[in-house]
């Protein structure tokens, strides 16, 4: 069985007319079998725009779209199967994007920012959360720019990858990986401002790359068990 829901939430503020703030807000629930989940929204000017996708059961797939709009929340909760998120936010101010994940094999991309819509260049801020717990096989790939960007990340199992690329423009840029289990690979790059960034792996055989470049810096790479590599590079 092959379902498809798609809920779109385009201009709902400019439809009614309204000048005051409004909220565009979307849900999809979806159970069992070959899901796919799609939820667009755009040009919500001077609203409170949230997303939200639920998910149980075998090869899943979600995309969640949010651009033009000053706030958003995208919040995917995927338990089960082959779970795949996609999240993409840009032209807006504020952007949030919360993930969690308990499957293997797993994979969650967020792409956050991009040129503004009235709202200063790349966004205000951007935060991105993703937990995937247990399994094995899962990757995570954050991309973040805007004034004030910030990433977490939080693995455990083994064979999991984390990819981190930030370019902040502000006075903060900071990402958070921790990671428990075997054969993790964790990878942050920041460009710009604060440079704040954090690893932390316990276990066997994981490694962790640090790249950091402008203004003030500071790493914390720290790891526990053996076999592990570490690399922080940082230039200005």
């Amino acid at each position: 069985m092959n379902v498809k829901l798609s809920a779109l939430a385009l201009g709902i503020t400019l439809a009614y007319g309204a000048t005051a703030a409004m909220a565009a807000d979307a849900y999809i629930e979806q159970t069992g079998n070959f899901s796919t989940a799609v939820i667009e929204q755009g040009n919500n000017n001077n609203s409170n725009v949230s997303a939200r996708i639920t998910t149980s059961g075998w090869n899943n797939d979600h995309t969640i779209e949010q651009s033009r709009s000053e706030d958003v929340w995208a919040t995917i909760n995927a338990p089960g199967s082959f779970n795949t998120v996609t999240i993409e936010q840009n032209r807006l101010d504020y952007g949030g994007a919360q993930v969690y994940q308990a499957a293997s094999g797993g994979s969650v991309s967020i792409d956050q920012g991009g040129t503004g819509y009235g709202y200063g260049g790349g966004g205000a801020s951007q935060w991105a959360f993703v937990n995937q717990i247990s399994g094995w096989g899962n990757d995570a790939s954050i991309v973040q720019r805007g004034r004030l960007v910030e990433a977490e990340v939080y693995q455990t199992g083994f064979n999991n990858t984390v990819d981190v690329n930030q370019r902040g423009t502000g006075s903060a840029t900071e990402a958070t990986v921790i990671q428990q289990g075997s054969n993790h690979y964790a990878s942050v790059r920041q460009n710009g401002s604060g440079l704040i960034a954090n690893v932390t792996q316990t276990g066997l055989g994981n490694v962790a790359m640090v790249d950091m470049s402008g203004r003030n810096h500071t790493a914390t790479v720290i790891q526990g068990g053996w076999g592990n590599t570490a690399r922080v590079t940082q230039s200005n």
